[in-house]
């Protein structure tokens, strides 16, 4: 009887190690017991094998980091320049109209340096998600301490992805392309998904944006495309929603070529430096933000 059950436990344990996980949530689902949050090797649909980080702690885990988002040398007027992947490397420029890398199946980075440099894995758009999670985590933090060094981790829990066909590629290719001049504001600007905060608060997170700036921010949000009067279009607005009345989402969101109307509003963080590199003045956010790496999780 005892030989049985021992035979029947490691038929189960190799049907697990089988199984194919092409999400951290798989990881979970797939383990015998809940396995520690780290590095885990995924699979995509077409076989290709990935490093990534697994969080499976927020909300019972299962959670997949698929991108990091931070700021190339903003220090040095560095924007729009090599390594700003989330916006143009070409600079601002009327043949980089678009932020390609939110609307292709490009991938850079590694998972280890994702804090240092941006990362994009083949889970952004091969991972079929119901919802985002973000981190911010200072500049440079090593992997194993993201979780402790995080001030602000927050996740939507309404399943908006199911209306994108299922993670951010689909979103920003097929329903809200990152694209200059194309669009009209206020009437282009996408959806506002409230978030729950796991870590700070939305009242803590606004404090570091621009004194200008705050008062057309509502935290408890992540907004998707925003765009300025200027026909500027930007990818995210992280744990913040604007105002309608607000023409200058610049100043609160991220990645952008900033073509159409002014270089200082291209960037990764397009014009979270306008009055200075962390001065916190008029409309420039604090140096703990200008410092900040966005890590994107899905599940």
């Amino acid at each position: 009887m005892i030989k049985k059950i021992c035979m029947i436990v490691m038929f189960l344990a190799v049907a697990v190690t089988a199984a194919r996980n092409s999400s951290c949530k798989d990881v979970l689902d797939n383990s015998l017991t809940r396995p520690p949050s780290g590095i885990y090797i995924l699979e995509d649909s077409h076989g290709f094998q990935y490093q990534t980080y697994c969080d499976m702690l927020t909300n019972m885990g299962g959670w997949t980091l698929i991108a990091s988002v931070h700021e190339n040398n903003a220090q040095d007027n560095g924007r729009c320049t090599k390594g700003d992947r989330w916006s143009s490397e070409q600079g601002s420029s009327s043949l980089q109209p678009r932020a390609e890398n939110w609307m292709n199946q490009n991938t850079f980075g590694n998972v280890i340096s994702a804090t240092a440099d941006d990362f994009k894995s083949p889970g952004y758009f091969d991972i079929k998600a119901k919802n985002l999670m973000i981190w911010q985590v200072p500049n440079d933090t090593p992997l194993d301490n993201w979780r402790q060094a995080s001030y602000m981790r927050y996740r939507t829990e309404t399943d908006f992805f199911d209306y994108f066909n299922g993670n951010l590629y689909s979103l920003y290719k097929h329903f809200l392309p990152i694209v200059s001049r194309q669009y009209s504001w206020p009437a282009d600007n996408g959806p506002q998904i409230p978030v729950v905060f796991d870590e700070g608060s939305g009242g803590d997170l606004v404090s570091h944006f621009g004194p200008t700036t705050k008062q057309y921010l509502t935290p408890g949000y992540i907004q998707f495309r925003a765009l300025s009067s200027q026909h500027d279009v930007f990818a995210m607005c992280p744990g913040v929603k604007i105002s309608e009345s607000f023409s200058n989402a610049q100043f609160a969101c991220f990645g952008s070529t900033g073509y159409n109307y002014n270089a200082k509003y291209c960037g990764d963080f397009a014009g979270w430096t306008y009055n200075g590199y962390g001065t916190h003045t008029t409309w420039s956010v604090d140096k703990y933000l200008i410092e900040t790496t966005f890590l994107l999780f899905y599940r």
